[in-house]
């Protein structure tokens, strides 16, 4: 198999990997009201429940990146924790009271800590070898998995009674999609598994554009996590519309992928990653102030296109600048950027509960808007160092 088919390959299980465990992910969080109503929590013992997610996240985040990749390979890291993720959103919807609900969060954390810095370093050595921009289409299908996942929830809202049947079905999916992966992802012996260092703290820079990850997955996860329960409770929309945030939010982030490298190109990585973090921070806060729905999906899609290549022009400068194996770079950063789950969804739940999901909402245009000058103000510094 020459070297391009074999990358090609690896690409393509990459994105079937991302678009099949957003797509899973994005029906559920447009059934989290009803989980919510149906095991009558609120929203800061949601917000635990996430919690506990990113910590278990965190966890498997380091260990994958220092004993299980270098020991089983990266494709076989992804394999486990699709695999892994299955059918967590089944034991989510199926759980008989709030313990189970929590304990449920536990495996579903481990198996995206396994599976997504498994996936980005791959899709980072072969940048590195290729020269060539895949990291915005490979989040891209993170995207068009949620994209997919919420209007898919919509249709099953309708027309299908018990959620534990989906639920079961998209785990079967999953399943499969994880011995489809495992049947074309990379060969071992193709893979650069670099002997892990001893444990030591990232480097300064490292830290810093970890700390922007946490802060993008920190504050995504308003709108992933929180969006549906949003327009239900606050606008009292139906719940098969519960998603449409989602919906125009992943529409805005699709395009913008899809092309980021003409944008990069014809502008730079300064302008994509930073300007427009900053003007779709400016226009969301504005669009949320008129109190009208259509507006505010509007804004939506405008801050998706704008924020969607912020994590992809993070990820590439630390790649561009590590003297550290990429695995373990990436496994540091997707460690600290999911770090955001830590506090994050906890946070958001308190806000929410007193001061209201709309109070979020500003909240997350103003520190995107602090994130894009955060980034620019990263990038000079590395230029003059």
């Amino acid at each position: 198999m020459t070297e391009n088919k074999s990358n090609n390959r690896t690409i393509f299980s990459c994105f079937l990997g991302a678009f099949l465990m957003l797509f899973q992910i994005g029906v559920y969080f447009v059934y989290i009201p009803w989980n919510i109503e149906r095991l009558q929590i609120s929203e800061s013992e949601l917000g635990l429940g996430l919690l506990v997610f990113g910590i278990s996240n965190l966890i498997s985040n380091q260990i994958s990146g220092r004993y299980i990749v270098p020991n089983i390979g990266t494709k076989n890291s992804m394999v486990l924790g699709l695999f892994i993720i299955a059918f967590c959103p089944l034991i989510l919807v199926s759980a008989p009271n709030y313990l189970s609900f929590l304990l449920a969060y536990i495996p579903f954390g481990i198996g995206v800590g396994l599976f997504h810095p498994s996936a980005q370093s791959q899709i980072s050595m072969i940048e590195n070898k290729t020269s060539r921009i895949i990291t915005p289409l490979y989040q891209a299908a993170f995207s068009a998995g949620s994209l997919v996942g919420a209007i898919a929830a919509a249709f099953f809202i309708k027309n299908m009674s018990d959620p534990r049947l989906i639920f079961l079905l998209l785990g079967l999916v999953l399943t499969l999609g994880s011995i489809a992966i495992f049947r074309l992802g990379l060969v071992k012996n193709l893979e650069i598994l670099e002997k892990t260092p001893r444990f030591k703290l990232p480097k300064n820079n490292i830290l810093i554009f970890g700390f922007l990850l946490m802060m993008n997955y920190g504050t995504m996860g308003i709108i992933l996590d929180w969006s549906a329960l949003w327009l239900t409770r606050d606008f009292l929309a139906p719940l098969f519309i519960g998603g449409i945030i989602i919906i125009v939010f992943n529409i805005g982030e699709i395009v913008s992928r899809l092309l980021a490298s003409k944008l990069i190109k014809s502008s730079s990585e300064r302008f994509v990653g930073g300007y427009l973090s900053i003007f779709s921070g400016i226009i969301l806060f504005l669009c949320i102030m008129t109190s009208n729905l259509f507006v505010i999906v509007v804004g939506m899609v405008i801050f998706g296109f704008g924020t969607a290549n912020f994590a992809a022009i993070v990820i590439r400068q630390a790649i561009n600048i590590t003297d550290e194996p990429i695995p373990l770079t990436v496994s540091n950063l997707v460690t600290l950027g999911f770090a955001g789950f830590i506090f994050g969804p906890a946070l958001v739940g308190y806000l929410a509960e007193y001061l209201g999901l709309t109070f979020n909402m500003y909240l997350l245009s103003v520190i995107w808007g602090l994130n894009g000058v955060a980034l620019l103000v990263m990038m000079k510094r590395l230029k003059y160092s």
